[in-house]
């Protein structure tokens, strides 16, 4: 079974981008034109996929153990519709736990691409950390000041808003 614990371009073991509460929310959803962050639009993007099958594995988990553990207990107190509302409440409610306990996870088994949206912007894919501007190590590699994860200088984009007025909020 091959390794998938995240590695920077040194081999090195490092972390993925954090995704903010506000993102996390966003993404629960599954509309990505409310997500304000392109990387993590893109990312959500190559991520859909397999997020969607944990969420639903996660739902079937939850129908499974309504019908086996839950719904007998109820026959007889609550009329059926009631009871399936509540199984359907259930089941959605244990697929969105399955999905958030389950993203990191996503997130690992898809890191090689997430790295890339992070990098192509000039971001450390470890941490988010902005990288442009750093200047690289002798072997090519700019490393993280905020996480120490080290990556090939050719790989990392995002130098169009480093212009000649300095700044990036000139447009604001």
């Amino acid at each position: 079974m091959p390794n998938r614990t995240p590695t920077d371009d040194r081999g090195e073991p490092c972390g993925i981008a954090r995704l903010s509460a506000r993102q996390i929310g966003w993404r629960s959803i599954g509309v990505q034109k409310l997500i304000r962050d392109p990387d993590a639009r893109r990312e959500q993007k190559i991520t859909t996929g397999l997020e969607t099958g944990v969420a639903l594995v996660g739902g079937f988990v939850g129908w499974v153990v309504w019908q086996v553990g839950v719904d007998p207990l109820l026959r007889g107190h609550l009329p059926l519709f009631m009871r399936m509302v509540l199984m359907t409440v259930a089941a959605i409610v244990v697929a969105m736990l399955f999905w958030w306990w389950l993203l990191d996870w996503v997130r690992v088994r898809r890191f090689a691409r997430i790295s890339e949206i992070y990098l192509s912007s000039g971001r450390c894919a470890g941490c988010g950390y902005d990288l442009r501007g750093l200047d690289p190590e002798p072997e090519g590699c700019v490393v993280c000041p905020e996480c120490r994860a080290a990556w090939r200088s050719s790989r990392l984009g995002g130098d169009e808003r480093d212009t000649d007025t300095g700044s990036d909020l000139d447009d604001a």
